[in-house]
């Protein structure tokens, strides 16, 4: 027998707090990435600023959100939320490509449970308020996790490449790729 597909549905309450718990565990989750990725891969690093940024955004609107609702309690920062930052987990350096991949392939995977938890907000809500912010937060993390794939993508191509190029053996004069001329072959402008 085929079971009913039976949806929770939260109060809007429940949802701003589920919202906004998420965004500020994320928040400092890619703060930890960009201080990790900092000296071994610092546009990594700036990545992960640049998600986190993102993701004061979002907190942000949410608190206007709750505020028109009048239920900023609901997002209101707490000392627990500043005090986990800085405590909950020790940050460390990525420090080496291995761990760097890792960490990545991560990262992407909660960008996508992300984007599922917002589809399923979006499909449960009944707060009319709350309809078009969490439609803007899904699309936001539809594209982190686009980004976030593409800079992997291209991170495997550019391995691939750097693997593919051989270095001639010691001794062995450089040739350049042909069609460029050497430079003992280029006329000399005065």
């Amino acid at each position: 027998m085929k079971q009913p597909n039976i949806a929770l549905t939260l109060l809007p309450q429940e949802q701003l707090t589920l919202v906004h718990s998420h965004e500020t565990g994320e928040l400092q989750r890619f703060r930890r990435l960009s201080l990790g990725f900092l000296p071994l891969m610092p546009q990594v690093s700036r990545l992960m600023a640049s998600l986190g940024l993102q993701c004061e955004s979002r907190l942000a609107s949410l608190r206007q959100v709750a505020a028109r609702m009048e239920l900023d309690a609901c997002v209101a920062e707490s000392a627990h939320d500043l005090r986990s930052y800085t405590t909950s987990k020790p940050h460390f350096f990525i420090s080496d490509d291995v761990m760097a991949e890792q960490v990545l392939q991560q990262t992407l995977q909660a960008a996508m449970e992300a984007c599922g938890l917002f589809q399923w907000l979006i499909e449960t809500n009944a707060t009319p308020e709350l309809h078009r912010p969490f439609v803007d937060f899904a699309r936001q993390k539809e594209g982190e996790a686009r980004v976030l794939l593409e800079f992997l993508e291209q991170r495997k191509h550019a391995v691939s490449m750097a693997e593919s190029v051989t270095v001639p053996r010691s001794g062995a004069p450089l040739s350049p790729p042909r069609g460029i001329r050497q430079t003992s072959q280029l006329r000399q402008v005065e």
